[in-house]
């Protein structure tokens, strides 16, 4: 597809309309909740960290089943028709009073196993949670399959305000890891709440599931893939809890949180911007891959240049953000940051892979992927957390690299084209670290705030090296983002 036809698309444009609405409202509503995280973790002692993150083990993998795929799969579905709608609400009312029995039952078995008390609680309070997937799945895919973000954003804007804001004021008020739990607790009520309040749809389920095997069919496949993917991004904290203490969960738990920050919060709605807009250009036309490098280039140009270059501050950006508490997870922060654009150019292509009928190829990659990272994990355990934080990152090369060869070979996109679209931002990032190192051997003896001046040094480095290197990658880099500002 040439530039031309990708800026005549209506749809692209629909696409680019939806990604602006889900940028701004999710960068203002992220400030917030990234401004609030930080003065939480302030508040909170590593040990609270590791309640929440040994919670997260379970809640994580159990909210993928909650909703075994039927988000993806009401937004791909061709022949979307009322019983349909009330199958799927059934379906979900059952398997989510199913996850509410087991995890409230579960509770003190995974509190003994962990040797953690408080474990209990937390995760009996969080099963309740599950009652309300049903009346949040649905209308959320529905209003996502028309590509209305516009809604789903201000929603989750609203969300993020209100949840960051008990969790800050609970915090502050000594409340310890109970001030998360009510946050999660409050952001799925108002989000439940909300999204119905927005669309109109037949809300009382049937339990007779016949005729809805196709939607069903896709479900499944999807869902096996997001089980594998919560799994392998769980089981370095899941291994962690029986041979590390809660303080050291705690500290892991917060590096992170932080490296993924971005990513865990951005992909998600451009996942739910992009896996719509891919399946009906694939309706459409015979291929997507154009819009897809061009996504590639646009997000690498981006993310590299960001986390390589936290990695030169993070022991002083720690310090000062968190205090003094959290020094120890200035290396692991700095080890798991520089990997992080690679995961998040695998998730990228992941939608277009999905969107092409490539279910079993994420399912299978995802499941590669987990072999790989336990593998990993235990070989690496000698090294104490440092070992979980090199395991972390090896394993983003690896995601990267899988993504790159069998989700090329199902969209029919050659490895070097997609090489050709992130080595430029690559090349320059690398260059800019080594601008930044080189300045800061002769001004070793800066620390502190005053260190961040490698922050505007490095950004400075990067434009001015970009656009001497690679003047005509820069130029389209502008165009791009111009049209996703709404501007020809």
């Amino acid at each position: 597809m040439s530039s031309e036809k990708i800026d005549d698309s209506s749809l692209v444009n629909k696409a680019l309309l939806a990604f602006r609405w889900v940028a701004a409202l999710r960068f203002m509503g992220q400030l917030i909740s990234w401004l609030s995280t930080i003065f939480v973790i302030r508040f909170l002692a590593p040990e609270d960290y590791g309640v929440i993150s040994l919670s997260e083990v379970f809640r994580s993998l159990f909210m993928l089943f909650s909703t075994v795929g039927l988000t993806q799969g009401l937004m791909k579905i061709e022949n979307m028709t009322q019983p349909i709608i009330q199958k799927t609400l059934g379906l979900l009312v059952v398997i989510n009073l199913g996850l509410f029995v087991f995890q409230y039952g579960l509770a003190p078995y995974a509190a003994d196993f962990y040797g953690n008390s408080d474990l209990e609680a937390v995760l009996k309070v969080l099963s309740f949670t599950y009652l309300l997937v049903p009346w949040s799945t649905v209308p959320f895919a529905l209003i996502a399959r028309n590509l209305d973000h516009k809604k789903i954003s201000k929603v989750t804007f609203i969300t993020n305000v209100l949840a960051s804001g008990l969790s800050l004021l609970l915090a502050y008020l000594g409340y310890g890891y109970w001030s998360l739990v009510a946050a999660i607790v409050l952001a799925v009520v108002v989000e439940c709440i909300w999204l119905n309040r927005l669309i109109d749809y037949p809300k009382i389920p049937t339990f007779r599931f016949g005729g809805a095997g196709e939607l069903f069919k896709l479900s499944v496949f999807v869902a096996a893939s997001e089980a594998l993917f919560v799994a392998y991004s769980r089981v370095d904290v899941l291994v962690a809890g029986k041979y590390f203490d809660l303080a050291e969960i705690g500290l892991y738990a917060v590096a992170i949180q932080l490296a993924t920050m971005l990513m865990t919060k951005s992909m998600p709605l451009f996942n739910m911007v992009a896996l719509p807009a891919f399946a009906q250009m694939n309706a459409t036309q015979e291929s997507s891959n154009d819009y897809l490098v061009t996504t590639i280039r646009f997000a690498s140009t981006l993310v590299f240049p960001i986390f390589m270059g936290v990695t030169l501050v993070a022991s002083d950006l720690i310090v000062l953000i968190l205090g003094s508490n959290w020094v120890d997870a200035s290396g692991l922060f700095a080890v798991i940051v520089v990997s992080v654009p690679l995961r998040i150019l695998a998730y990228i292509i992941s939608p277009a892979v999905l969107a092409a009928g490539g279910v079993r190829v994420n399912m299978t990659n995802a499941f590669y992927t987990l072999i790989f990272l336990t593998v990993a994990i235990f070989a690496m355990l000698p090294l104490g957390l440092s070992g979980l934080a090199y395991a972390w990152s090896l394993t983003s090369l690896f995601i990267f690299i899988l993504t790159l060869v069998r989700g090329g070979r199902v969209l029919s996109l050659p490895i070097w084209e997609t090489c050709k679209a992130f080595s430029p931002a690559l090349v320059v990032s690398l260059l800019m670290c080594l601008v930044i190192y080189l300045v800061d051997l002769q001004l070793a003896g800066i620390s502190g705030i005053y260190a961040l001046y490698k922050i505007p040094l490095g950004s400075l480095a990067y434009v001015l090296i970009f656009r001497f290197l690679f003047k005509a990658e820069s130029e389209e880099l502008m165009r791009v983002l111009w049209r996703l500002m709404g501007r020809q």
